[in-house]
């Protein structure tokens, strides 16, 4: 059952769905969190209808489990202005998701939420986790672990690359447009720009972007939140996924101290697509025409599975040892 819900981040007010399977007993739920960008809540922006969280809200859902799936603040039906925005934002709002799923202990097992994040959200996830620490794990998804510059430079090699294999009039004028001559230089430039200035917004590209967000995110640390997390986690990576390497995904079992599962997904891109052919940002349109990968929600499922049922042995040792 789908249901259309509010809940307040601060004054803001953010729209999303909870979805709650038929069951007679509060269900465990997971709370989906954002990639980067203006994002509905199914995980959509503007020209990539990517559907991701859709997929595994409806997936989970025939299986028993729920879901919260939001609008980021500014887009879709939620309040407020993204484009203004920065990290700290969007990890307020997914603590108030976290809030608000556990007030509805009627439809939720308040002791199995968790966090889902993908890109962007796998990244700020052990941040949101250190902040609600009853969430019961994490699952990370296509996530980075390497600085902001890193991860733009790289990208905009790739974009190059694919860029000098488009050919005629249309290569022409997206050479013209998007390619970049030094990467380094660029970003270089950029981390510059965002702290020299002092207005909320930018031009970068063709695009005003939130000083904020560029600020943030170039001084963001993630692998910071990783070493302090306590909390279980499911890392998953695509072998084709060129905007965050799956090496990164295999290297947060060493920085976290709790119990972590990584996987890398033969032929799945950023978008938790199949690619058969070398991947890039020009192909996200094609093959988002299609479902994520199935082996996506069976691994999601298997690890909530098995987390579930450790939590209800926990409960079941704690209850006769109280007794005894």
């Amino acid at each position: 059952m789908d249901e259309e819900v509010v809940f307040q981040s601060d004054k803001l007010s953010l729209a999303g769905t909870l979805v709650l399977p038929e069951s007679e007993v509060p269900s465990p739920c997971v709370i989906m969190v954002h990639g980067s960008g203006a994002q509905d809540r199914d995980g959509n922006i503007s020209g990539f209808n990517t559907q991701i969280f859709k997929y595994i809200a409806e997936y989970l859902a025939d299986r028993g489990i729920a879901s919260l799936r939001y609008d980021k603040r500014g887009c879709g039906k939620s309040k407020g202005n993204f484009k203004i925005a920065g990290l700290s934002e969007m990890v307020d709002d997914a603590c108030a998701a976290v809030d608000f799923a556990s007030n509805q202990s009627s439809k939720i097992d308040t002791k199995q939420i968790y966090i889902l994040g993908h890109s962007e959200g796998a990244v700020l996830a052990p941040e949101i986790a250190a902040k609600r620490k009853e969430l019961a794990g994490l699952l990370m998804l296509c996530t980075s672990l390497r600085s902001f510059d890193e991860d733009g430079i790289r990208n905009a090699e790739v974009l190059n690359r694919d860029l000098d294999k488009m050919t005629g009039l249309k290569g022409k004028l997206a050479r013209l447009f998007f390619y970049t001559k030094d990467p380094l230089k660029t970003m270089t430039s950029l981390r510059e720009r965002v702290e020299k200035t002092k207005a909320q917004r930018m031009w970068v590209s063709f695009t005003k972007v939130s000083t904020k967000f560029y600020r943030e995110t170039f001084n963001y640390d993630v692998k910071s939140f990783l070493k302090a997390n306590m909390h279980p986690i499911l890392a998953i990576g695509g072998q084709k996924d060129f905007q965050c390497h799956p090496d990164d995904t295999l290297l947060i079992p060493e920085i976290s101290s709790s119990q972590t599962t990584a996987i890398i997904i033969k032929g799945m891109d950023h978008t938790l697509r199949y690619q058969q052919e070398e991947p890039s940002i020009l192909s996200y349109a094609a093959s988002c025409s299609t479902p994520i990968m199935q082996e996506v929600n069976e691994r999601i499922y298997t690890w909530l599975s098995e987390q579930t049922a450790n939590t209800s042995k926990d409960t079941v040792t704690a209850t006769r040892m109280s007794k005894a």
